[in-house]
């Protein structure tokens, strides 16, 4: 089947996977308070601009593209982004690591990577002391397997809610998304040839995506980290163009040299 016919007919099962409310904004609806324990925010002084997945008590999971070189800071426990709670805990990055590295590597190996950043699109981040896990930070388990096509899938962050005139919310938003084969979103992104290493997801009828502000934040399939947001078209959550994300599990042994 061409890549063509392959869309058409993911589109016709789509109705029956994960229907878009076309009036919904793109992030979807904010998440329960207890259900994004390991979602947390990478900020500079200037304020957040990425999400990240906890993975460890002292490991943060995120896209290679939100690497800054100035101070990075992780903010986890957060609900409310202007109301802090008790249960927060603020980290500063000790060391970043991008794939792919040398065997021997112990310090920060995420200079500016060009096309490297979409096609390994992984950091990961050691925070300078480990969090305290509580009733509102705990870590998420690494996949065991490929997703397989079609999986039912959450997108979660406190990125733009609108395509074209959304707003960064106070509180993260959470939606339904499903996997697709990468073919479908090679249609969508001729110029970029799709490796095992990305995932395509989304919403093919459009109204729920990632959008700015969720980089690097996670795609959480059956309570496992399946993928980091990494890119998408511009508007967000166009008809027939879903987002591209890392696919974690070709990650898994690299992730453990270091966790």
């Amino acid at each position: 089947m061409g890549p063509a016919k392959l869309v058409a007919f993911v589109l016709l099962l789509q109705p029956s996977l994960v229907l878009a409310n076309p009036v919904r904004v793109v992030g979807g609806q904010e998440c329960e308070k207890d259900g994004h324990r390991w979602l947390g925010l990478l900020q500079t002084e200037e304020g957040p601009y990425c999400g990240v997945a906890l993975i460890s008590q002292n490991w943060v999971l995120s896209a290679a593209h939100c690497y800054e070189s100035m101070k990075l800071q992780v903010r986890l426990g957060v609900h409310h982004r202007g109301k802090p709670i008790a249960d927060e805990q603020l980290r500063d990055v000790d060391s970043t690591f991008c794939y792919p590295d040398a065997p021997d590597t112990t310090n920060s190996t995420c200079p500016y990577l060009g096309f490297d950043a979409i096609s390994n699109d992984i950091m990961l981040m050691k925070l300078s002391s480990p969090v305290t896990y509580n009733e509102h930070i705990a870590s998420i388990a690494l996949p065991d397997h490929d997703a397989p096509m079609g999986t039912e899938c959450t997108i979660m962050g406190w990125g733009l809610t609108g395509a074209t005139n959304g707003s960064y919310p106070k509180v993260p938003l959470c939606a339904s998304v499903n996997t697709f084969h990468n073919s479908v979103c090679d249609v969508v992104y001729p110029w970029w040839d799709l490796t095992d290493n990305q995932l395509c997801a989304g919403v093919l009828l459009g109204g729920i995506d990632t959008c700015k502000g969720d980089s690097g934040g996670p795609l959480v399939c059956g309570g496992r980290i399946q993928g980091v947001v990494s890119f998408g078209d511009d508007p967000c959550g166009q008809l027939l163009k879903p987002g591209v994300y890392t696919n974690v599990y070709k990650y898994v042994h690299w992730i453990h040299r270091y966790i």
